[in-house]
């Protein structure tokens, strides 16, 4: 009986099918390794390829993974496979924006002598990140849109630089809890500018020094630590009768430094 066109087809594929099928079956079984990062999986295939042998092992490629050795090499006994799979997730998330800190170095401080005159506060934004994870642990993100919800207040922190004998150095990290603009004047604690009340001792107790000022104590307590700007850390150690309301006396090791300096106006900082 004569076969129909349409069945002579048939008859083929099932015919190239089933010669697939036997060439399947004819391929030896072998152990194969695949690693995915650190974690290595052995596993017993039929298969006569590297593509072969990840197929029948049921993972299944995307066309970002990437697989060593190629996809079309064959596969031996004992082979270890290599693969990278990649996985790319976009997400919308709410995320912290760490607030900048800036630092200023100074000669007015020495090493190791730091004031936070303001204090910094971390911002809110909205973000669409897109992240790629190599064999499950995420290898880097990208941020695709962002939206400030709170904006960053930024941090700004003094640090010295100076190596200078004080007697009276900060001896702990300090913060800026109050600022002042004062009339600031210098003055030695000698004859020339004291006389005949030079004692070298300040109404606090403390020998004068450079690092001490002088102030009126209903204006800033006595033994208040104290930053100036254009000066250095002090202690709010004396006072004067001259020295009324927003007036700051600042303390040289010798006339000529107090000279000049002269008189200006200054940012005081108030310390704990």
């Amino acid at each position: 009986m004569r076969m129909s066109k349409g069945w002579s087809y048939v008859v083929v594929a099932l015919t190239v099918l089933g010669g697939w099928l036997y060439d399947q079956n004819k391929a030896p079984k072998i152990n194969v390794t695949l690693w995915q990062g650190e974690k290595a999986a052995e596993v017993n295939v039929r298969a006569r390829t590297v593509t072969e042998a990840i197929q029948k092992a049921g993972i299944s490629l995307k066309p970002q993974d990437v697989v060593v050795p190629p996809l079309s090499s064959a596969v031996t006994e004992g082979m270890e496979i290599e693969l990278g799979l990649v996985e790319r997730r976009v997400r919308d998330q709410k995320k912290k924006v760490p607030f900048p800190v800036n630092t200023i170095y100074t000669d007015t401080l020495n090493a190791g002598e730091i004031i936070d005159v303001q204090q910094g506060k971390d911002g809110l934004a909205e973000q669409e990140t897109e992240s790629f994870y190599l064999n499950g642990e995420e290898a880097f993100e990208k941020v695709l849109k962002s939206k400030v919800l709170v904006p960053t207040k930024n941090a700004k922190v003094l640090e010295g630089t100076a190596l200078k004998q004080k007697p009276y150095p900060l001896k702990k990290r300090a913060r800026v809890w109050k600022t002042v603009e004062m009339e600031a004047t210098a003055y030695y604690p000698g004859p020339e500018d004291t006389w005949p009340y030079a004692s070298g001792y300040t109404a606090s107790g403390l020998k004068a020094g450079y690092g001490v000022a002088a102030v009126d104590p209903r204006f800033i307590r006595l033994k208040t630590p104290l930053y100036v700007e254009g000066y250095g850390y002090a202690i709010a150690a004396d006072k004067g009768g001259a020295i009324k309301g927003s007036k700051i006396d600042l303390c040289f090791d010798t006339y000529q430094e107090a000279v000049r300096f002269g008189r200006k106006k200054v940012k005081v900082y108030l310390l704990r």
